[in-house]
């Protein structure tokens, strides 16, 4: 049972790869992606998602890398 009153099940499941990519959790990537096809998603929906999670993951790591940057920057001042 959907305990979300204003979230349906498709956007629960594409929200839920999106959270495992982001997350790093193959589980809950595994158990999403099932979910999200058995509730009508498509191939093309649940890509979407995948990139989204994508993006998530990536920012903080390209965040870090531009810390780095700008500390080698300011100590070889």
């Amino acid at each position: 049972m959907n305990k979300f009153r204003f979230l349906d099940a498709k956007t629960l499941e594409l929200s839920g790869i999106s959270a495992s990519i982001a997350g790093g959790c193959r589980p809950c990537l595994d158990y999403h992606f099932k979910k999200a096809l058995e509730a009508g998603c498509t191939i093309d929906q649940v890509k979407e998602a995948i990139e989204l999670g994508k993006m998530i993951k990536q920012r903080p790591v390209t965040d870090i890398y531009e810390q780095a940057e700008k500390l080698l920057k300011s100590a070889e001042k």
